[in-house]
């Protein structure tokens, strides 16, 4: 007959100590899970950034090249300082022309439409 509780164990009191209790630990572990999921994937964020970092890197490399042998071409052709104005010129509008592209598609994401009209 011991296995049967107490009245005391049964009273509401000690059913709501109990209920919040549970919940305490169940908050504690689902906490736990979430932060491993975190730590998780900022590792995986950390990779797929370096490798970014070092893709943009190379693209660069290639581009300074691209440039260099662009100028070295047009020497002969237009002499030094024309052949270093027509590929910085190039260069400088092809850029300003992405950073127009760039701002626009960044307005159009944050814009705040309004539903009302």
């Amino acid at each position: 007959m011991d296995d049967q509780p107490s009245p005391d164990e049964n009273s509401i009191a000690a059913l709501f100590s109990r209920l919040i209790d549970d919940a305490e630990r169940f908050v504690r572990a689902e906490i736990r899970l979430y932060r491993a999921q975190l730590f998780d994937r900022i590792g995986d964020a950390k990779a797929a950034i370096l490798l970014g970092v070092t893709a943009f890197l190379l693209a660069q490399s290639a581009f300074i090249a691209l440039f260099v042998g662009l100028v070295l071409i047009l020497v002969p052709v237009i002499g030094p300082a024309w052949a270093i104005v027509i590929v910085i010129g190039s260069g400088l509008a092809i850029a300003g022309v992405l950073v127009k592209i760039a701002i626009d598609k960044i307005r159009k994401v944050t814009a705040i439409k309004d539903h009302a009209e």
